[in-house]
């Protein structure tokens, strides 16, 4: 079927993410037979311009169910898991963007740069897209696994934008950044500050954002051991998250080729020539930007390289929509 033939609805449209939907929508000249955005009472009534025509927001009820082909979810885990069936139920594919249909079997988390074939089979009608910090990972990881194999070892620190807590994150930086006394949705300051815990914490000592990225990246790259240590820091920038990726292979990993492979690959950007990333230079494109690939000088089978991507585009909408799009074409 082709896009412009879908009946479309954006559950959770008036959010960060959702905007960014339909921003990236627009750019992409994507206009579905019909769209529904939807949110919640209080967004109920408000307007958005969407290439050049006014929808007004319609509140989350039964009453939203109409039959469409495709839903892209951006509201959240609770409403996905309450809502999500619901829709699935009256015929739609859901196109989910919260964590609470990502671990299910019956589910396939898709990222459409590394694993598009699993859009094949959707049993439950629900396809989850991964966590941002997650996306942008396994972006990279797959041209590295397809030359050299399975690392024995990943390590991962991950710089993350306040935007990656949606509004409150983003203004609760700007509070702080005006000098008001509020420490808003963090446990310790944000600004001129860096946070090493995001999400509540395990047995093992590890938060939230590091299980998922650890459990999302193995499921995605088909690599159920994989061995991967994450540590998630939640860094005073609004939009761009960054990783600092180290990999240890069986054999050796000789950075002039994962150089080769990296730039080859699809949804990167290759920095190199004394040029590296910044989650600056990343806001506002789909590209992940990637440079810094280096070997550790005893040891060839150790190879870091580091990311930057915009964490609302390529961590979060743009993956939904071309979902949507990998979806459609397959109706």
């Amino acid at each position: 079927m082709r896009f412009a033939d879908v009946d479309m609805a954006i559950v959770g449209a008036t959010g960060l993410v959702g905007r960014m939907i339909l921003k990236v929508m627009e750019e992409r000249e994507l206009s579905p037979r019909s769209l529904a955005l939807i949110a919640s009472e209080r967004s109920a009534g408000s307007k958005i311009i969407f290439r050049k025509k006014i929808i007004e927001v319609e509140a989350l009820s039964d009453k939203s169910l109409r039959g469409f082909e495709i839903a892209i979810f951006a509201a959240g885990a609770a409403v996905s898991r309450r809502w999500a069936p619901v829709f699935a139920a009256d015929g739609t594919i859901v196109i989910d963007k919260s964590s609470a249909w990502r671990a299910d079997p019956d589910c396939p988390l898709v990222v459409p740069q590394v694993n598009p074939e699993l859009i094949a089979d959707i049993p439950k009608g629900i396809v989850p897209s991964p966590n941002c910090s997650t996306a942008g990972l396994v972006i990279a990881l797959k041209p590295l696994v397809e030359r050299f194999g399975a690392p024995e070892h990943i390590f991962v620190a991950t710089y993350q934008a306040v935007s990656g807590a949606g509004k409150a994150g983003t203004t609760t930086l700007s509070r702080q950044r005006r000098g008001k006394d509020s420490l808003g949705m963090f446990d310790k300051p944000i600004y001129d500050n860096v946070l090493p815990i995001i999400g509540s914490v395990d047995e093992y000592g590890f938060n939230e954002e590091e299980t998922k990225l650890t459990n999302e990246t193995r499921r995605i790259l088909d690599i159920p051991d994989l061995e991967l240590t994450a540590t998630a820091v939640r860094v005073p920038i609004e939009v761009g998250h960054s990783e600092a990726v180290t990999m240890l292979f069986k054999n050796e990993a000789l950075a002039t080729e994962a150089t080769e492979a990296l730039r080859a690959a699809p949804g990167l950007k290759l920095l190199d020539g004394g040029n590296f990333p910044t989650p600056l230079e990343a806001a506002g494109i789909d590209d992940i930007l990637v440079g810094r690939i280096r070997n550790t000088p005893e040891d060839p089978r150790v190879l870091s390289m580091f990311i930057s991507f915009d964490n609302l585009r390529r961590g979060a909408a743009t993956n939904a929509v071309e979902l949507a799009q990998l979806v459609a074409e397959r109706l």
